[in-house]
């Protein structure tokens, strides 16, 4: 008799999680239609696996990139299509073109990725898209904001939930650390494909994980798991100086060069509100592009600025921006509607 892989231990906190960011005891499953970006690599494709095995759930998504070599991809997609024929899930591939393309190759390969997604997703009817990022995804994030010196949000790591054009993007998997996820594949006797690339440690990414976190996981082997909840913790708090953050902007007028509020307002909300605010505004005038570009150092000095009882005009420049303060005003625009920008 083929064993109900629903009742293991992990898949089934797959499944908990799955439903609990998408409508939890308030949603029937056949209302959870997701599609799940799956690789070939061993996180997405557990993850692929543990959602597939409630009925007409989801839609699997297969992305081939130019960024690696064409047998390499032949063979990822090879692997997807024949996983999905056997659990009996539609799958669907999409071709990705990145490498002509001008700008940082990581962040031009993101951001096509979830283009291509949230259009197979509203083709599909599903209103959930589902990666397959884990713990130690967490815990190397952290770390990498940490290097860059982020603030909360930063610390708060990637959020289990965010909403995109009207398309939730979940992670189930924030909890579960990567050893987790080879355990059940390799019970279940699924087989997944190594991305070479994962061992090009001159990506820093790859040399925190390489270097970095041995070291810190023979001191503490629940590091990755630790980590995880300390981002939801920290993700608690965001969220509750995101009240104050909307409070905020509501009190901003919207022009068609940018966003500008009186001066006095800034002065009535703590640090850390005012420290998230232009991470906000890049959000809402340049639709997040260039918001790795916004340093902790940047923020704090426009902080003070903010604060300070001088009425003599500052001009500065935060990422893809321009914030302009005077003794009455602070005006945020785009920094390419700027002269001299």
């Amino acid at each position: 008799m083929p064993q109900n892989w629903k009742r293991d231990e992990l898949v089934a906190r797959i499944l908990r999680r799955w439903r609990a960011l998408t409508g939890d005891k308030h949603t029937r499953d056949e209302q959870r239609k997701t599609l799940v970006a799956c690789s070939g690599g061993a996180d997405s494709v557990a993850l692929a696996f543990a959602i597939s095995r409630i009925p007409d759930s989801c839609v699997i998504a297969h992305i081939r990139h130019d960024i690696r070599a064409e047998p390499e991809t032949l063979q990822d997609q090879q692997l997807v299509n024949d996983l999905a024929d056997e659990w009996g899930v539609e799958c669907v591939t999409r071709d990705l073109r990145v490498m002509d393309l001008p700008g940082n190759l990581e962040s031009n390969a993101r951001a096509g990725r979830y283009a291509i997604l949230k259009e197979i997703a509203r083709t599909h009817q599903c209103a959930f898209i589902a990666t397959g990022h884990h713990a130690d995804d967490q815990l190397e994030t952290l770390i990498m904001n940490m290097m860059r010196g982020s603030g909360i949000r930063g610390m708060s790591g990637m959020s289990p939930i965010n909403s995109r054009e009207g398309i939730e993007i979940i992670r189930p998997m924030l909890a579960i650390t990567h050893s987790e996820i080879i355990e059940l594949l390799e019970r279940a006797q699924i087989h997944w494909r190594e991305d070479p690339t994962n061992a090009d440690t001159s990506l820093l990414r790859n040399r925190i994980r390489h270097e970095a976190i041995p070291v810190l996981r023979s001191i503490c082997p629940e590091i990755a798991t630790r980590a995880s909840a300390w981002a939801s913790d920290l993700g608690a708090v965001e969220d509750l100086l995101g009240g104050h953050l909307n409070e905020l902007f509501a009190s901003g007028t919207v022009t068609s060069e940018g966003i500008i509020w009186d001066r006095a307002v800034f002065r009535t909300y703590p640090d850390p509100v005012l420290g998230l605010v232009p991470l906000r505004v890049c959000a809402q005038l340049c639709q997040g592009k260039g918001q790795d570009t916004i340093t902790r150092e940047t923020i704090e000095v426009w902080v003070r600025a903010v604060k300070s009882d001088s009425t003599d005009p500052t001009r500065h420049r935060i990422g893809p921006m321009v914030c302009f303060i005077d003794a009455h005003r602070v005006c945020f625009e785009r920094a390419g509607n700027v002269e001299g920008e």
